[in-house]
């Protein structure tokens, strides 16, 4: 029986990425994005910055995505969870915008010492935060070791959240974003990514981020993004037509 508990949510994994969107967006879509992302870069004068787009990392769709929502959406209040190459665009995004803050959450000390030299600036705190056991519902998860309670009412108004951390689960990954969703959000004007959301451990989490919204009458929206990766993004509706625009 307990094997049986661990192969099935691989299985639903992997039969998750054969649906007709998936493949779609592996095989053309995530080419396109890759072409619209590399001419955005450039529009902008950001082609200076070394981005490699992987498969385990940040792929192109979500490259592609947050730079054109940067771009357009112009979000003052950012929270990262994982760090890596979506972490370029926000520094340079926060170097370039007086009115931008960002806070970055990372849990992999050697990872952390090794870029951290990369991301020194104002407004922009690159934290390492080691990983520590968090009560969600009774269902324990490992989460960043960070008080939201620190930051005052208006700095933990947070825009935009983008989700790539912690490592992810088998099963109701990165759920620790639920004890803290939608306290954090600007309610009239915010986003939430979620990478990686073909996964069945990130499909449990967003299921119980979006039970919670229904329960308490939190309005939003929610949009796919398919690439060689699927993004699940929840937002205000303010976000309708930026996402009708992709």
């Amino acid at each position: 029986m307990s094997s049986l508990h661990f192969v099935v949510p691989h299985i639903k994994t992997i039969l998750n990425q054969l649906f007709p969107k998936m493949l779609y967006g592996l095989f053309v879509k995530e080419i396109i994005y890759q072409s619209k992302f590399r001419k955005l870069l450039k529009q902008k004068n950001w082609n200076d910055i070394k981005i490699k787009p992987r498969g385990y990392a940040a792929n192109c769709s979500l490259l592609y995505f947050l730079i054109k929502l940067l771009d357009e959406k112009k979000p003052n209040k950012i929270l990262e969870l994982g760090s890596g190459e979506t972490t370029k665009l926000l520094f340079r995004y926060v170097k370039e915008n007086s009115n931008s803050d960002v806070i970055v959450l990372e849990d992999n000390i050697d990872w952390f010492n090794n870029i951290k030299e990369n991301f020194i600036a104002e407004r922009f705190n690159y934290l390492c935060k080691p990983l520590e056991e968090l009560d969600v519902n009774d269902r324990i998860c490992n989460w960043y070791s960070y008080d939201f309670s620190d930051l005052n009412q208006q700095e933990k108004k947070f825009n935009l959240v983008l989700i790539d951390g912690p490592k992810g689960i088998r099963r109701f990954s990165r759920l620790g974003i639920t004890n803290y969703v939608p306290d954090i959000l600007d309610q009239n004007d915010f986003i939430i990514i979620f990478d990686d959301s073909s996964r069945k451990g990130e499909e449990d989490t967003i299921s119980v981020l979006l039970e919670k919204f229904d329960a308490i009458g939190f309005e939003y929206i929610k949009f796919n993004l398919y690439g060689s990766k699927k993004q699940t993004c929840i937002a205000s509706s303010n976000y309708q037509n930026f996402l009708d625009s992709l």
